[in-house]
């Protein structure tokens, strides 16, 4: 029987997969990330303790979480946290899957997953059936939003690039073609009345390649949905030095008028070396998402409880965990909260 559930787990992670590249010529793997983690580089180990309760709720034998390929920040939060399930939720077990953030809704949108990450400007898409998903998801709603994915555009420090317009002739790399921060830059082009024709070139590539790209003036510009601080930016900003080109107003207002998941967001002074002052782009949010029929409302209650709770730990894995926390999760929500977990953060006094 083993031998036949790592058999079936194996095919489902697989289709999965296929799922996601289909969808949009792409997805978030979460070594992506680009949109994932914190670096796009492969996530260090880290001590992981967490303080848990265990309960007595009644709960799947086996959850099936929907995470991203490994290496990336998205798995090793993943099988962080389904450790910390084996001791709440005593007797049960947790496989991890890799996916991305289209494959993980349409999994969680068919009960292949109990929970799943994903990021926040997919799940309006979801929600209303667009552009990856042919038909509204109406049974997944929000246990938690976790960190924001920021939107960079860098350029040399000698650059001559001021501004989204004029990327007009230049050559960008957009991150791994269909991942979200190309699917934003195509968006934000088109907002300012230019698309790829626009350019003289693109260069698909992830962000450590693309940096090196950068230093050694092959291309012009790279852009992204990211973890603020980048630590490729930072090496970047420290050797050859880089500036961080700001979105309008406008282009911020009609991105978030178009899709509620992507939310304002400013980078601080002195979040990279040589950024002296803040600077306007969007941010969407990672969010931990649960299948409404296969969580009930108390097992969605003891898994917000626990995520929640144990942010030390998380925040010690990647310090993109650091600002999360009960308030953080409701400010950032999109989309439906998970009963079991609007009573959580009710209880708390985070919502009222």
């Amino acid at each position: 029987m083993k031998k036949v559930s790592f058999l079936l787990v194996l095919l489902m992670s697989l289709m999965l997969l296929v799922v996601g590249c289909v969808s949009e010529g792409g997805d978030e793997s979460g070594g992506e990330t680009d949109s994932d983690s914190s670096s796009g580089e492969e996530e260090e180990e880290a001590d992981v303790e967490t303080e848990v309760e265990p309960t007595d709720v009644e709960t799947p034998d086996e959850f099936t979480f929907g995470a991203a390929t490994v290496g990336g920040f998205w798995y090793t939060l993943a099988g962080a946290m389904s450790d910390a399930m084996s001791d709440k939720f005593e007797g049960t077990s947790t496989t991890v899957v890799e996916g991305g953030s289209v494959s993980n809704l349409l999994g969680l949108g068919e009960g292949t997953f109990h929970i799943g990450f994903s990021n926040g400007q997919t799940v309006p898409e979801a929600l209303n059936g667009e552009k990856a998903f042919d038909e509204p998801i109406e049974n997944v709603s929000t246990l938690a939003t976790l960190y924001p994915n920021v939107f960079h555009i860098a350029v040399r420090e000698d650059s001559d690039i001021y501004s989204v317009e004029d990327l007009e002739g230049k050559t960008v790399s957009p991150g791994i073609k269909g991942y979200s921060g190309e699917l934003a830059f195509q968006e934000i082009l088109e907002l300012n009345g230019m698309s790829y024709d626009s350019l003289d070139g693109i260069e698909y590539i992830g962000t450590a390649d693309g940096a090196d790209l950068l230093r050694d003036g092959h291309i012009d510009a790279i852009a992204g949905m990211l973890a603020a601080p980048v630590s490729t930016f930072q090496e970047l900003d420290t050797t050859v030095g880089i500036r961080l080109i700001p979105l309008s107003e406008e282009t911020v207002t009609s991105l978030n008028d178009a899709n509620e998941g992507y939310l304002p967001f400013s980078i601080e002074e002195g979040t990279y070396p040589n950024t002296e002052e803040a600077v306007n782009t969007v941010a969407g949010y990672t969010v931990l998402l649960a299948n409404d029929d296969m969580i009930s409302e108390d097992v969605a209650y003891e898994l917000t409880k626990m995520v929640v709770e144990n942010q030390g730990a998380w925040a010690n894995i990647s310090n993109v965990m650091s600002e999360f926390n009960a308030e953080f999760s409701v400010e950032n929500n999109v989309g439906n909260l998970h009963p079991g977990a609007e009573k959580y953060y009710k209880e708390v006094g985070a919502l009222e």
